[in-house]
C-alpha cells in the first residue's frame, strides 16, 4: 500500500487532523463566513490532491481561511506554496546545531513525497555554510559525560563504511542498523566524555551515516525525510570542519531539488558548494551536478562551462585520497552516462543523468 503523501495539501489536511470530507466542510463554512456559497465536497479536495485541476483563486482565498494564512501569501508564493507545509533549517551557529539537527531526522517518520525545505532556505543556509568557520570547542565532549571508547568509535566506523556498501536491492535490511548507529553517534555526542580528536571522528561519522540514510529515503520516494538527513549531515559535517564532505551533503541536497524539476535553487547551492569544495574529484561532481542544473534552465553557455571544468577537475593529479562519497567519479563514469542517455549523446546533454 502506497503511504507516501504526495500533495502539499493533503500534508497540511493531515497535519490538522482532517479527512478530505472534513477539509470539505471547513472550506464551505469558511465561505459562508465570507456571504459566499462553496460546493466543494470530497471529490474536489481528492482532485486537488491529485493536481486534477487546481484549485481556482476563490476556492484558494476559502483554503487559506481554513488554514489560517493570510491571503497576500496566496500571490507571493503560488500554488501549492503557500500552503503550511515546509520545514525551517536549523542556522549553522553559533550555538552548537548537530545534535538537535540530527535528532529531527531521526525523529521523523515523514511520509512526504515533496520538498520541505524552500530553495530559498536552503540557499540561505548553503551561503551560511559557505562563510561560517565551525567553533573548535564543540569538537569536546560534556565534561561530566561518561567518557567514550576509542574502540567503539573504531568499530562504529568500520561497521557503518561497510553498510554502506551494501548493495541496493539488499538496503532495505540495512536502514534501521544504519539508524540504529546513528542513535548511538548522536548519544555519544549529547552525553560522551571525549577529547576534540575523537568529537572530531563522531561528528563526521555522524555526517557519512546521515547522508547514507538520506539517499535510502531519497531511493524510497521520501523526499521530506531525505532532505532532514541531509541537512542533519550537513550541520555534523561542519562541525567536524570536513569541507569536501560538506560540499557533497550540499550537491546531494541540490540533486534533490533538480530532481524535483527546481534548477534554479540547485544552482545557487551548488555555486555556495563549489567556494569550499578542495578535492578535484568532489570538485568535478559538483561542477556536473551544476551543469546539469543549468542544462536544466536551458542555459547551455553555463553548461557546457562547467562540463569542461568538471572534466578539467577529474583529470587533476593530487596525492590526497578521494573523499568516499564521490569515489565513484571517474571519466569511465562521465563517459558511460553519456552512451545511456536517451536522444541526443552531446556534452551538453550527459550532465543530465548524474
Amino acid at each position: 500500500m502506497d503511504d507516501l503523501i504526495r500533495h502539499p495539501l493533503a500534508y497540511a489536511r493531515l497535519a490538522r487532523g482532517m479527512s478530505q470530507s472534513d477539509l470539505a466542510r471547513e472550506i464551505r463554512r469558511a465561505a459562508v463566513r465570507r456571504g459566499l456559497r462553496s460546493g466543494t465536497d470530497r471529490k474536489r479536495v481528492s482532485k486537488w490532491e491529485n493536481g486534477r485541476p487546481n484549485p481556482d483563486e476563490d476556492s484558494q482565498l476559502l483554503l487559506a481561511d481554513v488554514f489560517d494564512v493570510d491571503p497576500a501569501t496566496l500571490r507571493e508564493l503560488g500554488w501549492p506554496n503557500w500552503l503550511p507545509m515546509r520545514d525551517s533549517p536549523l542556522p549553522l551557529g553559533p550555538q552548537p546545531s548537530t545534535v538537535p539537527a540530527l535528532r529531527e531526522a531521526l525523529a521523523s517518520m515523514d511520509r512526504r513525497s515533496f520538498l520541505s525545505y524552500s530553495g530559498t532556505a536552503l540557499a540561505s543556509l548553503a551561503g551560511q555554510w559557505a562563510s561560517t568557520e565551525p567553533d573548535p570547542s564543540r569538537l569536546a565532549g560534556a565534561l561530566d559525560g561518561q567518557p567514550v571508547d576509542e574502540d567503539l568509535v573504531d568499530w562504529l566506523e568500520g561497521v557503518s563504511t561497510r553498510l554502506s556498501k551494501v548493495a541496493g536491492s539488499d538496503r532495505r535490511h540495512t536502514a534501521r542498523l544504519l539508524d540504529a548507529h546513528l542513535i548511538t553517534v548522536t548519544g555519544l555526542l549529547n552525553e560522551g566524555r571525549y577529547p576534540p580528536t575523537l568529537g572530531l571522528r563522531l561528528h563526521r561519522l555522524a555526517a557519512t551515516l546521515a547522508q547514507t540514510g538520506a539517499w535510502h529515503r531519497f531511493d524510497d520516494d521520501h523526499h521530506a525525510s531525505a532532505a532532514r538527513y541531509w541537512h542533519a549531515a550537513l550541520h555534523s559535517a561542519h562541525a567536524a570542519d570536513d569541507r569536501d564532505l560538506g560540499a557533497g551533503i550540499l550537491s546531494d541536497l541540490a540533486y534533490q531539488y533538480t530532481w524535483h524539476q527546481q534548477p534554479r535553487p540547485a544552482a545557487e547551492i551548488l555555486q555556495h558548494a563549489l567556494t569550499r569544495a578542495h578535492h578535484p574529484s568532489a570538485r568535478s561532481l559538483l561542477h556536473v551536478r551544476l551543469a546539469r542544473a543549468h542544462a536544466a534552465l536551458g542555459e547551455r553557455t553555463a553548461s557546457r562551462r562547467h562540463l569542461t571544468a568538471a572534466e578539467r577537475a577529474l583529470n587533476t593529479i593530487t596525492g590526497q585520497p578521494v573523499p568516499t562519497w564521490c569515489a565513484w567519479m571517474s571519466e569511465a563514469v562521465m563517459r558511460s552516462v553519456n552512451l545511456f542517455q536517451r536522444g541526443s549523446v552531446s556534452r551538453f546533454t550527459y550532465c543530465l543523468a548524474a
